[in-house]
This record gives structure tokens, C-alpha cells and sequence, in this order.
């Protein structure tokens, strides 16, 4: 389906319910606000359903927009998820409800039977941003403020490589439809918590430097959070912290997610991929940036991902 399409259909259905996955970031958090408030603005009846794992941080942009429950809506839409796995806790029976998904990963298998899966795009918030427009709205602050939290968080604030033209052409039309740049930048991108700071002192004393430094490998048991005082928030982007060590072409992180499973999350240099890494696994992703989970907690994922290193020829 093109966005065009997305936005006939929006139009022509109400009553809607948007979801969002499981450790909800900027973007899915952001698309799913910034489609609600467009919904609404067409006068439709639209509400975000709560997320256990919704932060803090981003609250205020959710305010007013949330309900408790799965009511009977009569159009689900998802907004970020790239298959039935990642549904939010406790809502998985949902994806045989969804009738649209908007979705920028390739690997995308959500059995929907509309979908807007644009792999090439660096956040979904490029894709919601189109569908708004096709929907003939412009997008007020509040929306625009929702949007450039998608886009620029996906983006780690526009350094990494899946960075386009087009994603900082959006940015700037989200400026002058009024996004409030200055304070997301300051809160998302340029202000960490004390905890976190100390979270990533323990992480540079633990990480294993593999294969000549080529891999790098940090591993983040629940007991650290918890003596930490360590808060979701505080975790946002710290998958990436091993890949940022010079060197490092094969970033990995690993932790203790609900459930007991490990949480497995790759970032990769251009020389490898991380989505095929974890598709070995069961998850998925982006080709610089994927995640997947496997049973056993931490020990477990751990030896699954560098067992699939080994398997692609990486001597550790």
C-alpha cells in the first residue's frame, strides 16, 4: 500500500485503536502520538493503547492521548513494529486485529492486511508524516513535536548512517510546522542521568573487546539496574555503547528482559550487517541496527550471538 493509500483508508474508517511495541522508543512512541492528534484533527475517535513500558520521558507527549484498555475499536492500527513478537506485553493477541501497519523495517511480517512498509525510510516517522500530509493536514506543533522525536531519535539526532536526504528534508518541514527542536535535543540527546553515567562507567570496565577488537560485546544484568537506580529512560540508546569504541565494527548488547529471556541487541559498521545477524536468531531489524530474544537470560544470549558470529567466519 503507498501512503497515499494509508491515508484514503484512515479517512474513510474510524474509531480507532494505535499501537505500540514492547520497550517503546522515540519513534514508535512519537508516530503513534502524532497519528492520533492527526486522527483526531480529521475528527476521528483515535486513542494510543498504554504500554506497561511507556517512560517518563515521554509523557508529556502522550498526555491526553492514552487508554487503559483494548476496547472494541474498529480500526487497529500498528505504528513501528515489524512483526507479532514485539507487540507490547500483555496485547499480543492484538496482531490478528491490525488492519494497518506502518512500518519502515524490511523485514516487516505482520499479518496485516494493509500495509505501508517503507524499508528505505530512516524512521517510521517519515512514513506518518506522509500519510498525515496525503490526508490533506498540516501538522500542528503538537504533531510536529511528535514527529521530530521519531524521526531524530531513530537517527541518534541525524549522526547515523541511515540519515537521508529526504529524513533531514522532513526534519526541517517539521521546524517550520513548529516542532520545538531546542528542548528535545537538550532532554533526549544532551542530558543523562547520574545513574546512567555510572551504568556506563560499569559498562567501559566490563565490555569484552573479541576478534582483535572487532567485536565488542557488553552484557547488563537487572541487579545493576536495580543497584543502580537505573530507569528505562535511562537505558534509551544505550545499545549502541559498545559499537562506539574504536574499532568496533560489531556492537552487542545483551540484558535481562521480562519474561527471562536475554535480550540481544547488534549495531554494525558498514562491513556487516546487523539484521541478518539477527534474523539467525529469530529477530530482526535494520542493516546497522537490530535486536532479538532469546530464552535462557543473559548466559543464553549471549552464547547464541557469538555462536552466529563464529558461524559467519569471525574468529573470537
Amino acid at each position: 500500500m503507498t501512503t497515499s493509500e494509508a491515508a484514503e483508508f484512515l479517512l474513510a474508517h474510524d474509531d480507532f485503536l494505535v499501537l505500540t511495541h514492547r520497550r517503546p522508543d522515540g519513534d514508535t512512541i512519537g508516530c503513534a502520538a502524532a497519528l492520533t492528534l492527526a486522527l483526531r484533527e480529521a475528527g476521528k475517535r483515535a486513542f494510543i493503547l498504554q504500554n506497561s513500558q511507556f517512560t517518563p520521558r515521554f509523557a508529556p507527549y502522550l498526555q491526553g492521548l492514552v487508554c487503559e484498555a483494548a476496547r472494541d475499536a474498529d480500526t487497529v492500527v500498528s505504528v513501528d513494529i515489524a512483526s507479532a513478537g514485539l507487540l507490547a506485553y500483555g496485547h499480543e493477541e492484538l496482531a490478528g486485529r491490525i488492519a494497518l501497519a506502518l512500518d519502515h523495517h524490511g523485514s516487516n511480517n505482520l499479518p496485516a492486511p494493509n500495509r505501508v512498509v517503507q524499508g528505505d525510510k530512516a524512521a517510521c516517522g517519515e512514513i506518518v508524516y506522509d500519510v498525515i500530509l496525503a490526508m490533506g493536514l498540516r501538522p500542528t506543533p503538537r504533531i510536529a513535536d511528535a514527529l521530530y522525536i521519531a524521526v531524530s531519535t531513530d537517527t541518534g539526532c541525524f549522526k547515523y548512517s541511515n540519515t537521508s536526504a529526504d529524513t533531514l528534508r522532513t526534519a526541517a518541514a517539521l521546524v517550520d510546522c513548529g516542532a520545538k527542536t531546542y528542548p528535545i535535543n537538550k532532554v533526549f540527546f544532551d542530558t543523562k542521568s547520574l545513574a546512567r553515567l555510572q551504568l556506563e562507567a560499569r559498562l567501559t570496565t566490563s565490555v569484552e573487546l573479541l576478534a582483535g577488537g572487532l567485536v565488542g560485546v557488553c552484557t547488563l544484568p537487572d541487579s545493576w539496574i536495580a543497584e543502580l537506580g537505573v530507569t528505562e529512560d535511562d537505558i534509551d540508546s544505550i545499545s549502541g555503547f559498545a559499537r562506539s569504541i574504536e574499532g568496533v565494527e560489531i556492537g552487542v548488547m545483551v540484558r535481562e528482559v521480562q519474561g527471562g529471556e536475554g535480550k540481544i541487541s547488534v549495531r554494525t559498521g558498514e562491513r556487516y550487517n546487523a539484521s541478518e545477524i539477527c534474523r539467525v536468531l529469530g529477530g530482526g531489524g535494520h542493516a546497522a541496527a537490530a535486536g532479538a530474544s532469546v530464552p535462557g537470560g543473559i548466559e543464553a544470549a549471549k552464547k547464541a550471538v557469538l555462536d552466529v558470529l563464529r558461524g559467519m567466519g569471525i574468529k573470537l
